[in-house]
């Protein structure tokens, strides 16, 4: 084994060890729910790559809009929610490459506030980056990060960045005091979870299916349709739901001072 295959190694084994007794300590004090709405108006999904969206938020995406469709003239008094959905990284290594481009093109919506960073994956995400990740985090409410404990490197290299973001916005007097993070599962399920949210697998699946170039490299759509089925069958919804982690974003920032 090379020097740099035994650190990696290392770093792997650290990085659960540490996962580990992050998510003992969250558990403890978790309060478990099963919702059909969103308990916020202001959303905000980091995605490390275009189409982390789909596959492990996208309850988030069908409650939003469930809820705007619900606004008319006659309910003015209600509050139209907004979504924005932050892409990191490009989909591939050269950021220019025709794979990235497609794969951007593939997540992007018209009526949705998107903002693509198209960073090279495997890399580290700069302070001028997480600075202008601070800026738009100014007013959510609900924060959809990737799991701490996710395998990708990329996944777990997104929520560091945004917990350093969530420093920075402290520093510049934006009040996170009643921000939750939902933390969501794309590569593995989730160990510990404490919300779920149940949404039509129809809408899902078709959202899905137009991430062509991803689906030629997994069967994704099986394996997560299994993953959101189970969810919802062992706790009796009828329907599929998706799983999250939901905690106050000041104690996932503390959780990572400590670490």
């Amino acid at each position: 084994m090379s020097l740099k295959q035994s650190f990696l190694s290392a770093f792997r084994v650290m990085n659960f060890v540490v996962a580990e007794r992050a998510w003992r300590a969250l558990s403890a004090e978790a309060d478990f729910r099963v919702g059909k709405e969103l308990p916020g108006k202001n959303i905000l999904i980091i995605a490390p790559h275009p189409d982390d969206e789909v596959f492990g938020a996208f309850a988030a995406l069908q409650k939003t809009e469930e809820h705007n469709n619900l606004i008319t003239k006659e309910r003015k008094n209600r509050r139209t929610e907004e979504l924005k959905i932050i892409y990191l990284f490009a989909g591939d290594k050269e950021p220019k490459s025709e794979k990235a481009k497609i794969r951007e093109e593939e997540s992007k919506d018209k009526e949705l506030q998107q903002f693509f960073f198209r960073l090279p994956d495997n890399t580290h995400i700069s302070k001028n980056v997480r600075t202008k990740i601070a800026e738009i985090i100014a007013g959510a409410e609900i924060i959809f990060l990737p799991s701490f404990s996710d395998p990708n490197i990329d996944h777990r290299e997104s929520v560091r960045a945004t917990v350093e973001a969530l420093k920075i916005a402290t520093i510049k007097n934006h009040n996170l005091k009643n921000i939750q993070i939902w933390l969501y599962e794309i590569w593995s399920p989730l160990p510990y979870f404490n919300r779920l949210l149940e949404f039509d697998w129809k809408d899902k699946e078709k959202a899905m299916e137009s991430f062509k170039t991803q689906r030629k490299e997994r069967n994704y759509i099986k394996a997560i349709k299994s993953l959101n089925e189970y969810r919802g069958e062992i706790y009796g919804l009828g329907k599929p739901a998706e799983a999250f982690f939901a905690i106050p974003a000041d104690l996932l920032m503390n959780l990572y001072a400590e670490e």
